[in-house]
């Protein structure tokens, strides 16, 4: 059975002064200590490995074979150990790491993506994963610690042990072909939507949950003739003037051929939460979270 060494690297690092300097003297002074104690660590090394290290004569120090192994697989070991203890220290400054971040497609788009950009200039050793899940998902993986954080928007109560920062404001606009006939509308009362066909993401969709709330509050019922996996796929319905529907402004930051994107007379926000377990949060999230909330001075 292989033996196990548990061998503190501070005798590492003494016993390579010796093997480099060949004298314990000077490697007693080379670190800062009196030549006795630097002597009975080196036996206390032998000891622990079984193996004589140096051939001790009067006014010299020699390698034995087993110490120039040592010597080798020394140097390698605290290199390598440096270079572990070196990457811990960049993860607790913040300097590098890895961010496991949820979020909802829109809010790739508006004032999140200038700042992500930035940060990810700024932070090139730090990985950020993406995660494009619903709020409800995110919420389940962020309980199970899957993710960091979570991005989403009309952010409700979150559990206790969480933290829930705005990041900015949106709004929902009206989704329309280009000759609809409220593309004449610099803003469009909701009221207005009452006989209009809709086409929506599923009826599970988070955004649509909402708005359909908001609709019945105004006193209607939206109609709704057709739904699609995909935004995209709504905005390409829109385009062939198979019905509106009610988006996040991010979305009007993309040119859609065939499709126009007008603000409703009373605002629906659409705001924009970056969600995370307070205790749990690392320095590379820290520098996120800053990076997320500071005011931008590029539009929305």
């Amino acid at each position: 059975m292989e033996r196990t060494h548990r061998i503190d690297l501070k005798l590492l690092r003494y016993f390579l002064a010796i093997a480099e300097e060949l004298h314990f003297g000077r490697a007693a002074l080379r670190l800062n200590m009196s030549q006795p104690p630097l002597s009975l660590h080196i036996k206390e090394l032998e000891q622990q490995l079984g193996a004589q290290l140096f051939v001790r004569h009067s006014r010299s120090v020699a390698l034995t074979h087993a110490g120039r192994i040592l010597m080798a697989e020394s140097r390698r070991l605290l290199a390598d150990a440096d270079q572990a203890l070196a990457k811990v220290a960049q993860i607790g400054r913040g300097e590098s790491g890895r961010i496991e971040l949820g979020v909802v497609g829109t809010a790739m788009w508006g004032r999140m993506r200038p700042a992500m950009r930035r940060f990810l200039q700024d932070n090139a050793n730090v990985e950020v994963q993406f995660h494009e899940k619903s709020p409800g998902k995110q919420m389940a993986l962020l309980e199970r610690r899957q993710l960091d954080a979570g991005i989403w928007r009309m952010v409700l109560e979150p559990p206790p042990g969480f933290t829930s920062l705005r990041l900015h404001e949106s709004s929902f606009l009206v989704a329309m072909p280009e000759h609809h006939h409220l593309a004449a509308c610099s803003a469009v009362p909701l009221e207005a939507l009452r006989h209009e066909h809709f086409v929506t993401l599923p009826q599970v969709h988070s955004d649509w949950a909402f708005l359909q709330r908001v609709c019945l509050q105004a006193g209607f019922k939206p109609i709704v003739v057709r739904e699609a996996v995909e935004p995209q796929t709504l905005l390409a319905m829109i385009s062939m003037a198979m019905g509106i529907t009610l988006m996040a402004d991010g979305y009007a930051q993309i040119n859609w051929p065939g499709v126009i994107f007008r603000p409703l007379e009373t605002r629906i926000p659409a705001d924009l939460y970056i969600v995370f377990e307070q205790e749990q949060v690392t320095s590379a999230l820290t520098k996120l979270i800053e990076a997320l909330t500071q005011p931008s001075s590029e539009g929305v």
